[in-house]
C-alpha cells in the first residue's frame, strides 16, 4: 500500500491531497516552499524525498518511521508525513 501511494505522489492532484491528508497544514506549507526552492513541482518533490528515504535511511530513521507508522491508523500517511517532516526539517 505505501508503495501505491508513493507511486501515485507524482501526480500533483494526489500529491497534494495526500499531504492535506496527512492532516499537517505546516507541513504542506513547508513541502511546497521546498518544492518550489527546488523548483520541482510538490509532487515530484514529495516523491523523491519518500525515495532517498526508502533508498537510504539508516535503522534509526527506519525505527522512528516503523513506530509512527505502528501508532496511526493511517500507517501509509503516518509513513509520509513523517519522512516529508524529517526532510523539510534539514533544509
Amino acid at each position: 500500500m505505501l508503495g501505491d501511494l508513493i507511486a501515485q505522489l507524482n501526480d500533483p492532484g494526489v500529491a497534494e491531497t495526500t499531504l492535506i491528508d496527512c492532516g499537517d497544514i505546516v507541513l504542506l506549507t513547508q513541502a511546497r516552499s521546498a518544492a518550489d526552492h527546488a523548483g520541482v513541482p510538490l509532487g515530484d518533490y514529495a516523491a523523491g524525498v519518500v525515495r532517498r528515504f526508502m533508498d537510504g535511511a539508516d535503522d534509526d530513521a527506519w525505527v522512528q518511521l516503523i513506530g509512527a507508522m505502528n501508532r496511526s491508523d493511517e500507517p501509509g500517511l503516518a509513513a509520509i508525513r513523517t519522512i516529508l517532516s524529517h526532510a523539510v526539517a534539514s533544509h
